[in-house]
């Protein structure tokens, strides 16, 4: 009897992992990423600089004409509560292959936003339609739950179907040695339960693709699975090193 009733604890306690394990990745899987994101930056030990929300999408075929996808990108900016001040611009440019409008502004304190809408006609005379919205947070507090859900929100509106690129940036003090950042970089892959598919090393930068079964926005990068992307470079004019966290991709120059 005594064996029976141990043997039946391990197996509840196997299942109680097996179903704390997926109900992480269901959660991840929502399109939740930041979750992870945010887990992965806190185990870096880094201090919170910015945190940057990308999305470049196709648009469907209800926005007939340029005219019509700029009057949705006035729209889409209205949403997003862009303050027309002397920060903000709208600019058009057309040429024979491409239509382009962008607005760039702020809206409320530490965040800026760029939304660019564009067509491009082909040699056959047909037209593609593209929207970019980069969010881009400068405060005190990183969490990026209410802009990541905010963003969908107002994306689903406009039936923008597209996952958000996600990057967090951070920094230390000082000049951190080789075995600092392996030690960070070891710390951040372990949090997210990933796997390093490629990476680059030299004297002041490391660059490092993963891949964590728990997280859905997924990329192929050189016919890999790659869902989160780590870098860290030092700045010699600063004396700080600076760190990049990104699911799936880091998207901004570093």
């Amino acid at each position: 009897m005594k064996r029976l009733s141990k043997n039946r604890f391990y197996l509840l306690l196997i299942l109680i992992i097996l179903f704390t394990i997926g109900c992480i990745r269901l959660y991840y899987n929502k399109g939740y990423s930041y979750a992870a994101l945010e887990k992965a930056f806190e185990a870096s030990g880094a201090n919170f600089v910015s945190s940057e929300f990308y999305v470049h999408a196709e648009v469907g075929k209800e926005y007939k004409s340029f005219e019509e996808l700029s009057r949705m990108a006035d729209s889409l900016a209205a949403d997003m509560n862009i303050e027309k001040n002397d920060l903000y611009s709208r600019k058009l440019v057309g040429n024979d292959s491409i239509d382009k409008m962008e607005i760039i502004g702020t809206a409320g304190e530490g965040k800026r936003i760029n939304i660019c809408a564009h067509s491009e006609r082909n040699d056959d005379g047909n037209v593609q339609s593209y929207i970019t919205v980069s969010v881009t947070v400068d405060s005190t507090k990183y969490e990026l739950e209410d802009i990541y859900k905010g963003l969908l929100k107002t994306l689903d509106k406009y039936k923008i179907s597209s996952k958000i690129n996600t990057c967090i940036t951070g920094c230390f003090e000082g000049k951190l040695n080789y075995d600092a950042l392996n030690k960070v970089c070891i710390r951040v892959l372990k949090n997210a339960d990933a796997k390093k598919v490629n990476g680059i090393t030299n004297n002041n930068l490391i660059s490092v693709s993963a891949y964590s079964p728990g997280i859905d926005n997924t990329i192929l990068e050189n016919g890999k699975k790659v869902n989160m992307n780590l870098a860290i470079r030092y700045n010699s004019y600063e004396n700080k090193t600076y760190i990049w966290i990104a699911i799936p991709v880091i998207t901004i120059e570093y």
